[in-house]
């Protein structure tokens, strides 16, 4: 079974020693909410160069009044990733979360 389109990018930050985490695009939060916090998976992120398969935590960044679901991607050989990079959930942790 193929992977399942989590999110597309909207920005990201790097946190020196945490990894980067992923902001997606508004239209996506309600999928990343749908993982419980703090929910440890593995992701592939959709390259140009091709497929990138990393371990990942479903986070949330808050704002002043605002909380943002977001991505950690857990790996130091992450890239920045453009707006737009498509990040999948392989089947075998849709099936442990449900989707």
């Amino acid at each position: 079974m193929p992977a399942t389109l989590l999110l597309l990018v909207e920005t990201t930050l790097l946190l020196p020693g945490l990894g980067r985490l992923v902001l997606p695009r508004p239209a996506y939060e309600p999928a990343l909410r749908r993982l419980p916090l703090h929910a440890q998976l593995e992701v592939e992120l959709h390259l140009p160069g091709g497929t990138l398969r990393v371990p990942a935590s479903v986070e949330e960044l808050q704002r002043d009044e605002q909380t943002r679901p977001g991505l950690l991607l857990e790996a130091d050989a992450v890239p920045d990733l453009p707006a737009g990079t498509e990040i999948r959930l392989p089947a075998e942790w849709a099936a442990i979360y449900g989707w």
